[in-house]
């Protein structure tokens, strides 16, 4: 009879659940646009968090070089070498960051004034170039339609005065914001940074109290993985695109190639997507020298197909090394996938989500492979 009991009782259960899930499964897509901006709100709220655990990736290599190396023979407590790395860490991270805005914002302030002040000149050109490709041709009409859509969008774009103190005070609001957002990111980096331990002991019985034990251990294992591999890949590939950003800069200028730093700019930047990197950041930039002068571009695309290949081979091994333990078609999977779900953040953050699943797939394969005692190594 208890069995009975306890039978329905689980059955009532089941069902209220079930019932409750399918309401409220009925209210988020009924009210899909309330939901949307209650979520919405609750995450502009949370994106000093998201810049501070950035900051905190970005500068706790620093600070364990700092607190473990540099200070590892002073006699002082551990709070006392914690806070003083902490601190130093910091300091560095403000002075490289406003070092690099201070050099590369008038260089490409003045970049981009140039760019725009002979774009007429340069559209001149690239119509040129389209009628001469075009002259005898079936598609000389298309041709035609391509670059009066081009031309007419990029010179609204720079002409266009419609809006423009609306947009102005749209992008000042967004500016202040976001540097307000970063302020307080690097407030709670530092609170991070300092209690680093407490936060992951906080984390852990939190976990440990809410699954069994041998779930919780999993959770943890995947976190404490998934960190490492992320700190290890924004801290290695930032180093690694400042390296390329300042080469690119050095070659183009003593190639005479219009527009160093700016192009110099893009290449660095989008050198945060492994492999192909550089090569999206050619695209743009070749298109603007094919304009102005031809044989640049040829000199500047040759230069990124072996700037692209000193990067694979040398620098890029050398600063992130075997860290994400990838092998380069995963690497390319891992890319490719993470572009076509979510754009140029998803071929960013791929290798290192694709790193820890498959150093825990690899484990869970040797494991396996132990159990039936057969010796492949996968």
């Amino acid at each position: 009879m208890n069995n009975m009991d306890d039978r329905v009782k689980q059955n009532i259960f089941t069902l209220t659940v079930s019932g409750l899930l399918i309401v409220v499964v009925w209210f988020i897509f009924s009210q899909w646009a309330s939901v949307a901006g209650f979520f919405g709100k609750i995450l502009n709220a949370l994106t000093p968090f998201a810049f501070g655990l950035g900051i905190t990736f970005v500068v706790m290599p620093l600070r364990n070089i700092i607190e473990n190396k540099w200070l590892a023979k002073r006699k002082w407590k551990f709070q006392t070498k914690r806070r003083i790395s902490v601190l130093a860490s910091m300091i560095i991270f403000i002075l490289i960051i406003a070092s690099f805005f201070m050099v590369l914002i008038p260089q490409l302030s003045d970049s981009i004034s140039q760019l725009v002040g002979n774009m007429e000149s340069y559209m001149a050109t690239l119509q040129d170039i389209i009628a001469r490709l075009s002259e005898n041709s079936q598609w000389a009409s298309l041709a035609d339609a391509v670059y009066e859509n081009f031309r007419s969008t990029i010179m609204s774009f720079i002409t266009g005065t419609a809006g423009v103190v609306s947009r102005v005070v749209t992008y000042s609001v967004s500016l202040v914001r976001g540097v307000f957002n970063f302020l307080i990111g690097m407030i709670i980096a530092v609170y991070l940074l300092t209690d680093t331990e407490k936060f992951l002991s906080q984390a852990a019985a939190v976990c440990y109290s809410m699954l069994p034990k041998h779930s919780a251990d999993r959770v943890i294992e995947v976190a404490g993985l998934s960190g490492q591999m992320l700190n290890r890949f924004i801290f290695g590939k930032l180093l690694d695109s400042l390296i390329i950003g300042i080469f690119c800069y050095i070659m183009t200028e003593l190639l005479k190639i219009p527009y160093a730093p700016l192009i110099s700019f893009i290449v660095g930047l989008t050198n945060m997507i492994p492999v192909f990197g550089p090569f999206i950041g050619a695209v743009p930039s070749i298109f603007i020298l094919l304009i102005i002068q031809p044989s640049k571009a040829l000199e500047f695309g040759i230069f990124i197909i072996v700037l692209q290949q000193i990067d694979g081979n040398i620098i890029g091994p050398y600063i992130l090394g075997d860290s994400m333990g990838l092998p380069p078609i995963w690497i390319m999977f891992a890319i490719i996938v993470g572009g076509a779900v979510n754009g140029v953040l998803g071929m960013f953050l791929g290798v290192p989500v694709f790193s820890v699943i498959y150093v825990l797939f690899t484990r869970f394969i040797k494991k396996q492979l132990a159990e039936k005692n057969i010796r492949i190594n996968p």
